[in-house]
């Protein structure tokens, strides 16, 4: 998740020094680009900060116990193949 956000964080930044480099004049506009900036912007939902962070966070907790729940689920199954070995030997 860290480096999905990373990656999107960098192309977040990509945008910015575009859109800066045409208003500053330095690149010509593309209108297909402006277009599809507006798209974007435009079907993302609205959301304030704190629900946002709300959300966010409810996401990345349901991710954790996932991962806490297979690694678990792991730990179960090494513990019952080696005590099914043992047992085997015995």
């Amino acid at each position: 998740m860290e480096t999905s956000m990373e990656r999107l964080l960098a192309l977040i930044e990509n945008v910015y020094k575009y859109v800066d480099n045409v208003v500053e004049g330095w690149v010509g506009p593309d209108n297909n680009i402006g277009r599809f900036l507006s798209d974007t912007v435009a079907s993302l939902p609205k959301f304030s900060p704190s629900d946002f962070d709300k959300i966010v966070n409810d996401n990345m907790q349901d991710q954790l116990l996932s991962l806490y729940l297979s690694n678990i689920a792991r730990t179960q199954l090494s513990l019952a193949e080696k005590l099914n070995t043992a047992a085997q030997i015995l």
